[in-house]
């Protein structure tokens, strides 16, 4: 996966934007994919956490 770096604002953006939850599933997914990405995780360290194929 390629490597991503997120500024700070970006980086709280992402996380008050997961804690509302109120937004599809979809959305939510990518929005913690990009902060494990911004947090070096590999693909498949996030596919595991996130139980997603």
């Amino acid at each position: 996966m390629e490597r991503i770096k997120l500024s700070d604002e970006e980086v709280e953006y992402l996380k008050a934007f997961v804690k509302k939850g109120r937004k599809s599933a979809r959305e939510l997914t990518r929005a913690r994919i990009l902060l494990l990405v911004n947090g070096g995780r590999t693909e498949m360290e996030i596919k595991d956490i996130l139980g997603i194929s």
